[in-house]
């Protein structure tokens, strides 16, 4: 019996529309199965529910089609011919994944019929091992040489992503800026990633590697490629917790540059930018993640995490300038530039310039996150609530590199134009903090731009104005996927 016998034959449309359908489970079930495989042994209960539920998807999948393929073209992901959205359900498996063929040199994977559990977990644990660079040179021959011949790796230098884009009806896929910014942000979470959970098992932050994750950071937002910043207004996925390190990294660099330090000061501050929160290591999770308001003794708890973080760093051999800095950034990321917060120390003591631009990342982009009651705010919202009453709380050289940063009008932003177009910002623009990029929704007339053909302002031009922001209650858009997009 040949591959195709005994399926039945689909109509092309209802084929695409089933890959659309499956295609999230998919990729959520696949980087699942990974995950999984990296922590237990493939005869592990985790493993083998993990396995059972991604061969389901498999299986229906290869009902319409003879074999499954994963590619990644201009720093998107498809499947069989399908573009798959990084919508905010999504996103940290999207991402994560590209990182695992990027770091493999694999540009896709194609799942065969007739595949089965034992040639996949054949396969995930030579592609775990290929994370070693030796190793990730040679994995099509060591997947072939373990008899795993349903699961072929498609080496990233066999893909002429232009070619393929055609194929596909894509536009031209010369990386753009912001597909570049993009991929050094996800990279960025992941790097962040590895390091918290390093510090987690060994005490101390590993800050060689801290270096290496802040300094394409450093080299995009000194190419005036700013569309990095308006990705740190990304809060709906699973990996927010390592993205608010990058968040605050991002951001503290971008206002380091508006305040005119030197390189090498722009890429301490990234550092300590990422390693600020260390210290909430040292906090229960449940306190953590306690949805309620924290007791006394609770609080206590949480006071004394940039302390600890402060302790982390000092473990670390040697002793440098980044060092210094990145412990009195974890140190001083809860003070106020008017001696409030804490820890609370001698009128005489004074808040380091970094730990300033630090604190002032970090607290920008807390406040848009998640909240227990209501609503998160927005950007826009947060950056009013800065420029008011709370002002005091910071340095006005600092606030000023803040707005300088994100623009009036922050990236997620929706803003009616004199116009009558409805646009979403983002990114920030830094000669015309007034006119940010912008992606138009609706226009005058009250019809949106076709998704396949979206209408862009790069950047607003200087004939519009903002009119008035909407609220998120005024509006329906899906502002955190568009940005993803």
């Amino acid at each position: 019996m040949n591959g195709s016998e005994g399926r039945h034959e689909h109509d092309p449309g209802d084929t695409s529309a089933l890959l659309a359908e499956l295609a999230p489970a998919l990729l959520l079930r696949l980087t699942a199965l990974m995950r999984t495989a990296r922590t237990y042994d493939v005869s592990n209960q985790a493993f083998r529910r993990q396995m059972q539920e991604f061969m389901a998807l498999v299986h229906r999948l290869h009902e319409v089609e003879d074999e499954i393929t994963l590619l990644v073209v201009a720093d998107y992901l498809y499947l069989n011919g399908v573009r798959l959205k990084a919508t905010t359900a999504v996103l940290g498996a999207y991402h994560s994944l590209m990182a695992d063929f990027d770091r493999r040199q694999v540009g896709g994977v194609r799942i065969l019929h007739g595949v089965d559990e034992a040639e996949i977990e054949r396969f995930f644990q030579i592609f775990l091992a290929a994370e070693d660079p030796a190793l990730a040179e040679r994995l099509p021959e060591t997947i072939a040489e373990a008899a795993v011949t349903n699961i072929v790796v498609v080496p990233e230098a066999e893909l002429d992503a232009d070619d393929i884009a055609t194929e596909l009806d894509e536009k031209p896929t010369h990386a753009t800026e912001q597909k570049k910014a993009k991929k050094v942000f996800w990279r960025a979470v992941l790097g962040a990633r590895k390091i918290v959970l390093r510090a987690h098992a060994t005490g101390r932050p590993d800050l060689r590697h801290a270096k290496r994750v802040v300094q394409p950071i450093v080299d995009n937002i000194l190419k005036h490629e700013y569309s990095i910043v308006g990705l740190t207004a990304l809060k709906e996925h699973d990996e927010y917790t390592y993205a608010h390190c990058v968040n605050v990294a991002v951001l503290s660099i971008s206002m380091g540059q508006m305040l005119r330090l030197p390189r090498q000061a722009l890429a301490d501050l990234g550092v300590a930018g990422l390693l600020h929160d260390l210290g909430k290591m040292s906090i229960p999770g449940e306190v953590l993640r306690k949805p309620g308001r924290l007791t006394d003794e609770e609080w206590v708890q949480m006071r004394r995490h940039p302390i600890e973080g402060a302790m982390s760093i000092a473990r670390m051999p040697g002793l440098s300038t980044v060092m210094l800095d990145a412990m009195r950034s974890c140190l001083e990321h809860h003070m106020n530039f008017d001696r409030t917060g804490y820890p609370v120390v001698d009128s005489d003591w004074g808040q380091a310039t970094m730990s300033r631009i630090v604190a002032m990342a970090d607290c920008f982009d807390a406040m848009t996150a998640h909240r227990a009651y209501g609503r998160p705010r927005t950007p826009f919202e947060s950056l009013q609530l800065l420029l008011g009453p709370t002002r005091v709380n910071f340095d006005p050289a600092v606030l000023w590199a803040l707005v300088r940063t994100v623009g009036l009008y922050p990236a997620g932003t929706v803003i009616q134009t004199v116009s009558g177009h409805l646009v979403m910002s983002t990114s920030p623009n830094s000669a015309d903090v007034a006119h940010p990029f912008c992606r138009v929704l609706v226009r005058p007339d009250g019809t949106p731009p076709p998704e396949s053909a979206p209408v862009t302002w790069d950047p607003m031009p200087d004939t519009e104005r903002a009119y008035r922001v909407l609220r998120p209650e005024e509006h329906a858009f899906a502002t955190q996927e568009l940005l993803a997009a």
